[in-house]
């Protein structure tokens, strides 16, 4: 079960893996749990718009990780 983060605290409380995904048109900054396979469908906390949402990882072009 995917936990529900808030705000970016949250992710970083979790040990969420904050990253930029590219997904065709779109770049996304997002946190996601460092168990989850991004080669299927998961839920990431997006920063932009500060809520959850749900990214197919089939989709991704590329990730670029943020220290």
């Amino acid at each position: 079960m995917t936990m529900i983060m808030t705000c970016d605290n949250d992710c970083t409380m979790a040990g969420w893996i904050e990253s930029i995904i590219h997904l065709g048109e779109y770049d996304l900054h997002v946190s996601y749990d460092p168990d989850t396979d991004i080669d299927g469908a998961f839920h990431a906390f997006c920063h932009d718009e500060q809520e959850m949402i749900a990214i197919n990882g089939w989709l991704i072009d590329d990730i670029e990780l943020q220290e």
